[in-house]
């Protein structure tokens, strides 16, 4: 008995011995520094002790005081047993190419992309980096399936691509726009052009309902998640960057000189049966047409061209980075400061008076995140950034009726002809003519300018508290955000200067403007716009535990919104949302996301609504039979989603559609006489009624997709189909005849179906150990079709019914030809309200009814935002050298260019296409119909398409060798060019129109943008 007591006893004592434990912190990272979240530490004395990293690549293990070695293992990474030795840890891990390693950002949280169930794309910020762009989105076009953009124009400070995130799926325009997430902050999607590329580690689109679900009432746009860069555990590490760089409009305008022009117009005027001596007197008679031919009188048969006298070839653009990155175990810092001017493209015209009236953009980013760890379980991040831009754009008087227009239509239109007048008569003073526009060249020297300031400030203070002391793997978190923007603006214009023209037949200069003794005074003006002030609260609790070979994780989410535009009432957004997962070995996943939120845009009693989604995969390559039976094939993830997420974003105007508008406008059309003083009163009308039941619009999300890697992990292939229904769309009612006089709420009934496909490839692999290379691509489809929106039976023409139609469709005559002759013209249906001549387009009878009408007018061609994106890019290293290109394109869309053929008014002047019009002699080879005649309707002869595909981007950098730089203080070295918009390849050239150049409803209104803009740059990055 004594002897069984001493044993019971020794036993007891040795497992009190070895249960007395030590706690062991460490950070774990991959190899270029960056932390690894959820990565699996394993006691290996105990293998069911086990805990997961954080967000920060931390952890903290409670061991038994023996224990000697931790097993450090992440899927896509080699797995390392660590030796407990001095702490905390730094754990690196080696890439594993046999299996996924990407993190990719999704709600509120990260994860690894082999246990994420959505739908999403991401794209580094380094890749970014090789854009010379100034404006953030338009780096990212052609990099991401699923995204959609178009750049419109070039102008400084105002050339940011328009993005869509799969495509349109609603009709009431702005509510197409993504949400923007910065740092788990919501951000204005106006400023997004305003990022630095500089700072940004990452971005993801969120595209399906398992990862917008969790933001409700504003995913149903799908999400923009921005991660910025932040502080590693290293020494300090000070990169400077420099780039010098040289814009040119990809299209230059070239209209025909005045001989050529005023010859087609002669030729229009006798085809239209005028006199074209009455049209333009003493223009076109022989004497003043051999005149502009040889030019020998150039101030009174001017032939200007005025691009040439307003645009240089090329202008200046220059941005400047610094950063500083390092820190240690309890302190970590990113620090960014960076500049950008771009110049515009307009000339320097000498003048008296100081002051800029070309285009430019000043910007100047600022960015500081920290991360401190307070204490061994709580941690605080700060990060304070800030943006001051500054953009100026010539002032742009006109003395014609309808005041200011673009002055790139001004140029391109019948407004400015090279025969108006010359740039400056003989006695040095400016040229003009009475009724037309003012001089351009002499705007540019006297005019002025309109220049805008915005300053945006953002601070973000978050605090992580670990509560494993509670149960292992849970923590708390709360962010406060705060945004502020300001913007005002500086004035200093004029509207008039002297301008004189010759008197015909004499040489005597008559003032255009009599009464105009001298040049007027500047006038200074300052105008301020409305503060705006965004508030942002977030608590969560995060749960992400790993039993053995079952992984749990959660999320739950408070989150109140408050948008402060000057001193009007301030648009309140609050909701929670939820998120719940598990994951057995990686290999089965499934994801419950939901939100239930709502914003103060609706009655109270129906502010709020529900927003579920349900997600799950299949990591099928990880089964052992599938590992057996296709060894090639290293990963196989099969994944599906299904939710509705919703989307409050509607013009401005509706703001509380639930209330009843009454309007008091102080105009005499609303005002009365009343007492003996007859004194005038104002009077109050109704406005909108109000719909009690509006709520916001709806999306359902079907995903289905796929992710595969094979050939050692080399070759990567995505592909997703989705399949979109919004619903509750607010659309106003067409069906209540005007004579009501009633003005009606929106209210939910439309709907539009929108489904499409993405596939992205990828294939990387080295020839040797100092030659590499890549290839990426990915395509998108999607198109729409409205299933129902409120409009009236057209019983005259069904055709032009908008429903069952795709978003954007065009309308328009279908094109069969020309009228050939007079019998050609009597055997051809009757063409009603226009008088038509051979010559003339002829149009198809679409109703049978033998005549040409409104009746025969139908869709025509593609939508105006085109249904197909597309990119691919490749490059290769040796050694110290690097190259890659990215080639960027759209297909199936259109544009209609009528608005550019018409000629002899302000839509457009003769250009070279116009030589190739029909004539008796041309007739067989002829491009555009005769000039004059009734053929500028919407037909599909004017449809031009807009597909494309641009040299988007090209990088050629060599690093230096680090030995080398070293010996003069630095940590490496590199020098590049590179390019963006280089070379574009589409059917538009002869037309003188980029293929982005369209407004809202797909024509191009003479070339009214700003031109787009390809840029060549040439960089140096040193690292101290």
């Amino acid at each position: 008995m004594k002897k069984l007591l001493n044993i019971i006893l020794f036993v007891l004592l040795t497992n009190l011995v070895y249960a007395q434990t030590k706690v062991v912190r460490g950070v774990v990272v991959d190899d270029t520094g960056t932390p690894l979240i959820s990565t699996t530490i394993t006691e290996q004395e105990n293998p069911k002790n086990i805990v997961i990293t954080d967000a920060n690549g931390n952890f903290n293990i409670k061991v038994g005081d023996r224990s000697t070695s931790l097993i450090v293992s992440s899927v896509g990474y080699v797995k390392k047993v660590i030796t407990i030795t001095s702490q905390p840890l730094k754990i690196t891990l080696k890439e594993d190419n046999s299996n996924l390693n990407e993190v990719v950002v999704v709600g509120f949280t990260a994860q690894k992309k082999i246990t994420n169930a959505g739908a999403t794309s991401t794209v580094s910020g380094k890749e970014l980096r090789q854009s010379p762009a100034a404006s953030f989105q338009n780096a990212l076009a052609g990099r991401l399936p699923g995204l959609f953009q178009q750049q419109t124009s070039g102008q400084p400070g105002a050339d940011a691509a328009n993005i869509y995130i799969r495509g349109i799926s609603t009709y009431t325009g702005a509510s197409n726009r993504p949400l923007v997430i910065v740092d788990d902050v919501e951000y204005p999607y106006e400023q997004l052009s305003q990022l630095s590329s500089n700072e940004i580690e990452s971005v993801s689109l969120l595209k399906d309902a398992s990862s917008t679900a969790i933001y409700g009432i504003k995913g149903a746009n799908g999400v923009i998640a921005i991660t910025t860069r932040r502080g590693t555990v290293s020494e300090p590490k000070i990169t400077f960057r420099s780039d010098f760089g040289m814009q040119m409009p990809t299209i230059r305008r070239k209209p025909l000189g005045a001989y050529d022009a005023l010859t087609l117009l002669k030729e229009q005027e006798v085809n239209e049966g005028r006199d074209p001596n009455l049209t333009y007197p003493g223009l076109v008679t022989e004497e003043a047409l051999n005149h502009f031919k040889l030019g020998d009188d150039p101030y009174r048969y001017p032939s200007v061209k005025w691009y040439d006298e307003v645009m240089r070839k090329s202008a200046l653009q220059q941005s400047n980075n610094v950063d500083i990155v390092g820190g240690t175990q309890n302190l970590k810092y990113f620090v960014a400061l960076g500049s950008v001017f771009q110049n515009g493209i307009l000339k320097e015209i000498a003048k008296e008076e100081n002051f800029n009236s070309n285009y430019y953009l000043k910007r100047y980013n600022i960015r500081s995140n920290i991360d401190l760890n307070v204490t061994k379980t709580l941690t605080l991040k700060l990060d304070l950034s800030a943006r001051f831009n500054e953009v100026n754009q010539p002032n742009l008087p006109d003395v014609l009726a309808g005041g200011a227009i673009s002055f790139w239509r001004r140029l391109s239109s019948g407004l400015l002809t090279p025969w108006n007048y010359p740039v400056k008569n003989a006695d040095g003073s400016y040229g003009g003519r009475k009724s037309a526009t003012l001089n351009p060249v002499g705007i540019l020297q006297y005019a002025g300018y309109n220049r805008d300031y915005s300053n945006n400030l953002n601070a973000n203070i978050k605090a992580n508290q670990n509560l494993d002391f509670v149960t292992k793997g849970l923590a708390a978190r709360v962010i406060l955000a705060y945004t502020n923007n300001v913007e005002f603006g500086r004035s200093l214009t004029r509207g008039r200067f002297p301008t004189f023209a010759y008197l015909t037949g004499s040489d005597v200069l008559d003032p255009v403007f009599p009464e105009l003794s001298r040049i007027e005074p500047l006038t200074l003006a300052t105008t301020y716009g409305v503060p705006f002030r965004k508030i942002n609260t977030q608590g969560i609790i995060d749960y992400n535990r790993q039993l053995g070979n079952h992984n749990l994780y959660g999320l739950v989410v408070y989150n109140q919104l408050t948008d402060i535009s000057g001193a009007t009432v301030p648009a309140n957004f609050r909701g929670y949302s939820l998120r719940a997962g598990y994951n057995y070995k990686s290999k089965y996943i499934i994801e419950l996301n939901g939100a239930y939120n709502g914003t103060d845009r609706f009655k109270a009693s129906k502010r709020n609504g529900l927003f579920p989604a349900v997600s799950a995969a299949w990591n099928i390559s990880e089964e052992p039979f599938f590992k057996k039976a296709i060894p090639f094939i290293n990963y196989w993830k099969i994944r599906g989603s299904l939710g509705t997420v919703g989307s409050d974003d509607f013009p401005s105007a509706y703001r509380y559609i639930y209330e009843e508008i009454y309007n008091a406008p102080a105009t005499a059309a609303n005002s009365y006489w009343f007492g003996d003083n007859n004194t005038l009163q104002y009077g109050i009308t109704p406005g909108a009624l109000a719909n009690s039941d509006v709520k916001w619009e709806q999306e359902r999300k079907l995903d289905i997709g796929t992710d595969i890697k094979l050939l050692n992990s080399k070759l990567g292939i995505t592909f997703d189909y989705f399949d979109h229904r919004r619903y509750d769309i607010l659309t106003v009612r067409e069906t209540v005849p005007n004579f009501s006089g009633i003005t009606l709420p929106p209210v939910n009934l439309g709907i539009v179906n929108n489904k499409g496909f993405e596939l992205d490839l990828s294939y990387q692999d080295n020839f040797s150990k100092n030659f590499s290379y890549f290839f990426k691509g990915n395509i998108s489809l999607y198109k729409n079709k409205i299933i129902e929106r409120d409009e009236p039976y057209n019983q005259g023409n069904p055709l032009l019914m908008r429903t069952g139609r795709p978003i954007g469709q065009i309308y328009g005559y279908t094109n069969i030809g020309y009228y050939n002759d007079a019998n050609d013209i009597a055997n051809s249906p009757t063409s009603v309200g226009r008088s038509v001549k051979p010559g003339d387009l002829k149009y198809a009878d679409i109703n049978n009814d033998g005549k040409i009408d409104q009746g025969d007018i139908g869709p025509i061609g593609n939508p105006n935002i085109p249904q197909i994106n597309y990119g691919f890019s490749l490059g290769a290293n040796y050694k110290g050298f690097d190259i890659s290109l990215l080639f960027q394109g759209a297909a199936k869309g259109s544009l209609s260019a009528s608005t550019m053929f018409q000629i002899g008014n302000v839509n457009g002047i003769p250009s070279e296409i116009h030589l190739k019009r029909w004539t008796p002699e041309t007739k067989d080879i002829a491009e555009l119909p005769r000039l004059g005649g009734p053929n500028f309707d919407m037909s599909t002869f004017w449809l031009r398409p807009t597909d494309y595909i641009r040299l988007k981007n090209i990088e050629l950098g060599y690093n230096f060798n680090n030995k080398l730089v070293n010996k003069i203080g630095l940590k490496n070295a590199r020098i590049y060019t590179n390019a963006a918009n280089l070379v574009t390849w589409f059917k538009l050239k002869i037309y003188d129109i980029d293929p982005e150049s369209i407004n809202s409803t797909g024509t191009v209104e003479a070339y009214s943008s700003y031109p787009q803009q390809k840029i060549v740059n040439f960089g140096l990055q040193v690292t101290f």
